[in-house]
């Protein structure tokens, strides 16, 4: 690809290193992936680090960078530096690390600690985030060539998440996953006890279950498969490289609206998300075989951590047996 003009210079004629600083949520950082992927592929950098939070040396071989390092603190030896995230925080910290060409949309008094500070022209709060991160590219000179999530399955991982299933006496094959919780919190968490009712109905269609999550996430897992044989309550026993080779080798993923959800698409895996508290048109997953149900009722989107109605309207309007349908439905085709 031909180099990209930025304000009059060509971006690699004097950028050696690139730093990327990706947003601080999983998905949100899938969901960053075109936009990433733009900015690499129109600068060509001799090394690319991405920096952020610890997590991120497990994701970055999915995210199709290429090589990339990554670092929890800001590369010093670095040219320049694209911010995703808004946060005065990180432009402060680009701009201490002396790094000399700092990339990120202006606002929350971060403009002048700035080289390069452009207007957001897509709106964050209606529009889908994957939108918002490609204008920054776009507004920094690099055009996106495929404006689609598409992540890269590292050699080995199949196999490898394979091999985790087979431990726990599943047939990977056979093996749907759930993921029930949300770190986000509660509200965007169908019920643990319509999940049941759920994972018994596939159950008895002869699919073995597994369930992922955190430690903090272990207990709804064990209430979604209580009484099924053939099933492994992953949640708080594997960490996220672990999570993600396992996504790579099951047949299909049901989820919550949640950062293994956008992996999952990512990677072209089957997934069945449900939406309550947030509004699929600004979070949606990318991927050829998604199914999202979602019934909003008059407070949808809240965007609230916590539901504050009694009930749980917006999720109590999806019944289980339509999220059945929709996983059996995806798993036969």
């Amino acid at each position: 690809m031909a180099a990209q003009k930025v304000h009059g210079r060509t971006f690699c004629d004097v950028l050696m290193k690139l730093a990327i600083h990706p947003p601080n949520w999983l998905g949100d950082v899938i969901m960053a992936q075109p936009a990433m992927r733009a900015v690499v592929a129109g600068s060509t950098p001799s090394s690319l680090v991405l920096v952020g939070r610890p997590w991120l040396k497990e994701l970055a071989p999915w995210l199709g960078l290429g090589e990339a390092a990554t670092s929890e603190g800001m590369p010093a030896d670095a040219d320049a530096i694209v911010l995703l995230p808004n946060s005065f925080r990180v432009a402060w910290q680009a701009w201490r690390a002396g790094i000399p060409r700092r990339i990120g949309f202006r606002g929350r008094w971060r403009g002048l600690l700035l080289t390069e500070a452009p207007a957001p022209r897509v709106d964050m709060r209606r529009e889908h985030h994957r939108r918002y991160f490609l204008d920054l590219a776009e507004q920094s000179g690099f055009s996106a060539a495929d404006e689609h999530v598409a992540l890269s399955t590292p050699d080995g991982a199949v196999e490898a998440g394979q091999a985790l299933l087979e431990q726990q006496g599943l047939i990977p094959a056979n093996t749907v996953a759930i993921a029930p919780g949300a770190q986000f919190g509660g509200a965007k968490r169908y019920p643990a006890e319509r999940y049941r009712k759920i994972a018994a109905a596939l159950a008895r269609q002869g699919w073995q279950l597994l369930v992922l999550g955190t430690r903090a996430e272990r207990a709804i897992g064990e209430q979604v498969l209580a009484g099924l044989d053939h099933c492994w309550n992953s949640a708080g026993e594997t960490d996220l490289h672990d999570a993600l080779q396992l996504i790579a080798a099951c047949r299909l993923l049901l989820c919550n609206d949640s950062g293994l959800m956008h992996v999952a698409a990512g990677i072209g895996k089957p997934v069945v998300a449900l939406f309550g508290a947030t509004d699929p048109a600004r979070t949606a997953p990318d991927g050829p075989r998604v199914t999202l149900l979602y019934r909003p009722v008059d407070c949808s989107p809240c965007l609230k951590r916590e539901c504050a109605v009694s009930g749980h309207p917006c999720m109590a309007n999806i019944p289980p047996e339509e999220v059945t349908a929709a996983c059996l439905h995806l798993l036969g085709a």
